[in-house]
């Protein structure tokens, strides 16, 4: 299912060397994750979210506030596999799942977990442009595998993957639909209007909802479009600082500011825009 990120040949990553026929190496790292992003690729020496920020939101996701979330897009990918996948197709292939933008590798965990518990055979890879990120996600997810990669030239083979992830990360819809085989299944998720907004209130005099975005995707065909709230009751003041740390207010609001709102924050709206895509037949 990988390819070379320069010249698109094919590549396993169970062979080491890892090499294409051009002759072109990559490294598998101690704790498993490949680097498929070349250096003349890059932007910035280390592009993508510092540690500080991934292991903020790893901290985040192991205090399980946004279960609900994770549950729902889990149910959400069982329905539409189990009404599209014959039989046949249930009982042998395994159903393999990526992330594109995995981040320290909490969603695709629970989509492979939360699959796999309903008696699917599940493959998940996932891949990020920090190092740092996979480099953290490798190591916790070991039934994964993560590379590093962006998103926007994923080092995927055409038509190898039947369910994609898109979790509050950029990416490139030729890409997904390059990657995904035929009917297969894109899952997107973004802030909707009230994410996050007493959080918000709190920091802008004059705070915006985040505006939802319904526009068509070439190759896709829609199947599934809501809003989808749930609150989160902070049982500490680590709780909330927890979860103000994965957020860019964090990093640019002075620490006496943190702490007013580390003391009066005792909760806020999760409130997700999550849609479901499926691949036309091609």
């Amino acid at each position: 299912m990988w390819h070379c990120p320069l010249c698109k040949l094919p590549i396993s990553l169970h062979t080491t060397p890892i090499r294409c026929e051009n002759n072109h190496t990559f490294d598998k790292a101690k704790s498993g994750y490949v680097n498929l992003l070349p250096v003349q690729f890059k932007k910035s020496k280390l592009p993508g979210d510092d540690k500080a920020m991934v292991r903020a939101r790893r901290e985040f996701h192991q205090l399980n506030a946004y279960k609900p979330l994770k549950d729902k897009l889990v149910t959400l990918v069982e329905k539409v596999l189990n009404e599209t996948a014959t039989n046949e197709e249930a009982s042998k292939n395994a159903i393999k799942v990526y992330d594109a933008g995995c981040g320290e590798g909490s969603y695709l965990d629970a989509m492979v977990q939360g699959l796999s518990a309903s008696g699917l055979k599940v493959e998940g890879a996932g891949s990020d442009i920090a190092k740092i990120a996979v480099e953290l996600a490798a190591k916790a997810y070991k039934q994964a595998q993560f590379v590093v990669a962006s998103s926007f030239d994923l080092p995927l083979s055409g038509n190898s993957q039947d369910v994609m992830i898109q979790v509050f990360a950029p990416g490139s819809n030729e890409e997904y639909v390059r990657a995904l085989k035929n009917n297969g299944l894109l899952v997107t998720v973004d802030p909707a209007p009230e994410h996050l907004f007493e959080l918000k209130q709190q920091v802008y005099d004059n705070p915006r909802q985040h505006e939802i975005d319904n526009q068509e995707r070439d190759g896709l065909t829609r199947v599934y479009n809501e809003c989808f709230s749930f609150p989160i009751h902070f049982e500490s003041e680590e709780h909330a600082l927890a979860l103000i740390r994965m957020t860019p207010f964090y990093w640019k609001l002075p620490n006496g500011k943190i702490d007013e709102i580390v003391e009066t924050l005792k909760s806020v709206t999760a409130d997700f825009h999550i849609q479901l895509w499926q691949k036309t037949p091609q």
